[in-house]
């Protein structure tokens, strides 16, 4: 071989060996950047254990599958919030949990809590009736097509419209009864320690943090609130949060506007309750169902 030829081979070998090298610079950089994005996002999530003991069961790769998710599907984090909770070892996995969100109709699940204590304690029968006032009439529903303004409606009634059919009438029936909106947000203090900065606005703002307090008691008292869950059963079977698991969970949905909830819990191996909270429009529904999956598959 020539000079000359050896000058041109080392030559095309020097331009490789640079192209080469840039290139897995660059390939070491987008690595960086991939795991700096990660681990600014995983600052979002936490993980809390009520008991020591039971911290050998944490798994991370719970909150890591989700987070992949987000990021696969280019999901806004400021726009979800969720809390899952392993009831059988206390741990709680979530998101953005004392953000609040626009509420939508979950706020029936508290609020169906204090009148099915109220008639375990005997203040109340389910066949107590409940006045139906003008000011309480919010859209059609099952209560305005079944009854009249000034009607008494019974209480049982009250309690399958606002669950099953999520019918706004009723919660607003059930709500005045209790003395009015600000009323009820107190009332329902004794199943949450979680509140936020405008819970006794006349916003119909929640957190995930406080509806996992009230999944959590329920789940806990689930004795005495039968019937409330069977209702949940009922509301929009296959749907929402168990659209992908098709389990028949309890659970008790919420929409308004570009808002889209939804809280119950799931029977299986390790039960868990969830709480999805969005701000996602119709692409809430996905989403939901797809973290209540991947939770599902760990705990089953």
């Amino acid at each position: 071989m020539d000079k000359k030829n050896k000058i041109v081979i080392i030559s095309l070998l020097s331009i490789l060996l640079i192209a080469l090298c840039m290139f897995a610079s660059e390939i070491n950089s987008t690595k960086k950047k991939a795991f700096t994005s990660v681990s600014e996002i995983e600052e979002d999530q936490s993980t809390e254990v009520k008991n020591e003991d039971n911290s050998k069961y944490i798994d991370m790769a719970l909150a890591k599958e989700i987070e992949a998710y987000f990021q696969e599907n280019n999901i806004d984090h400021e726009s979800v919030s969720y809390c899952i909770t392993d009831l059988k070892h206390n741990i709680k996995y979530s998101m953005n949990e004392k953000d609040e969100f626009i509420a939508g109709s979950i706020y029936k699940l508290p609020l169906a809590m204090l009148y099915y204590d109220k008639v375990n304690s005997g203040d109340y029968t389910m066949e107590s009736t409940l006045p139906y006032s003008g000011y309480m009439h919010e859209d059609a529903g099952v209560i305005s097509s079944n009854y009249t303004i000034g009607s008494q409606i019974p209480l049982s009634e009250l309690l399958d419209a606002a669950i099953v059919y999520s019918d706004n009438d009723a919660g607003h029936i059930l709500f005045e009864n209790l003395g009015g909106w600000k009323e009820y947000k107190e009332a329902m203090t004794k199943y949450t320690s979680s509140i936020s900065d405008n819970y006794y606005s006349e916003d119909n703002v929640s957190t995930a943090n406080t509806m996992n307090d009230v999944i959590t008691y329920l789940y806990a008292h689930k004795d005495e609130y039968q019937e409330l869950i069977d209702n949940m059963k009922k509301a929009e079977p296959g749907e929402y949060l168990d659209r992908d698991i098709q389990q028949g969970m309890p659970q008790k949905y919420g929409m308004y506007d570009y808002a889209l909830n939804s809280v119950g819990f799931v029977e299986c191996e390790t039960p868990y309750s969830i709480v999805v909270l969005t701000s996602l429009g119709d692409k809430g529904a996905d989403v939901m169902a797809k973290i209540n999956s991947i939770a599902y598959e760990h705990f089953k």
